[in-house]
C-alpha cells in the first residue's frame, strides 16, 4: 500500500467542503426559481410638469401642475389617482431638496404654489409603489420677479 502525504485531517476537511458545495449547488436552482416566482412586474409611470404665473400676484407666485399617468396592462393611458407626488427644488447647482408633497386627484393632477426669491429649479417626483415604477418629470426653472 502506498503512503499518503496528505493528513487525515486534510482529507476529512476536503470531503466536508465538497459535500457542502454539492448541497449549495443543489439549492441554487431552487432559490433562483423562488426568486423568479416572487418577482412582481411594476408598470411604468409618466409624470408631466407645467407652470403658470398667477396674475393677481403680479407674477411673483407660480402654480406648478403635474399629471401622473400610466399605460397599465391594457396599454391605454389612464391617470393614477390618490398617489403621492413630491415637489423637489434646487438653487444653482446645489442638491435637490424636498419642498412639499401632495396627492393626485381623481384625474391624476397635482398642484403646488411656489414663490421663488431667486432662480430656482423644480421637478416633480413619484417614488413608486407596490405595482408602479418610480418616475420624475422634466425640470422647470423659475426666475425671481424683478424689483
Amino acid at each position: 500500500m502506498r503512503s499518503s502525504r496528505v493528513s487525515a485531517l486534510a482529507r476529512v476537511s476536503s470531503a466536508i467542503a465538497v459535500g457542502g458545495l454539492a448541497v449549495v449547488g443543489g439549492l441554487a436552482p431552487v432559490t433562483a426559481a423562488n426568486a423568479a416566482a416572487n418577482h412582481v412586474h411594476k408598470v411604468p409611470t409618466h409624470l408631466w410638469i407645467r407652470q403658470h404665473a398667477l396674475p393677481k400676484t403680479k407674477h411673483q407666485t407660480h402654480a406648478i401642475f403635474g399629471l401622473l399617468w400610466t399605460r397599465g396592462r391594457g396599454r391605454h393611458p389612464h391617470a393614477l389617482a390618490g398617489e403621492t407626488v413630491y415637489l423637489d427644488s434646487r438653487v444653482g447647482h446645489g442638491k435637490w431638496t424636498e419642498v412639499s408633497s401632495a396627492s393626485t386627484g381623481k384625474h391624476g393632477v397635482v398642484s403646488f404654489t411656489v414663490t421663488p426669491t431667486t432662480r430656482t429649479a423644480y421637478v416633480l417626483v413619484f417614488k413608486g409603489d407596490a405595482t408602479h415604477r418610480r418616475s420624475h418629470s422634466a425640470v422647470i426653472v423659475l426666475r425671481a420677479p424683478r424689483a
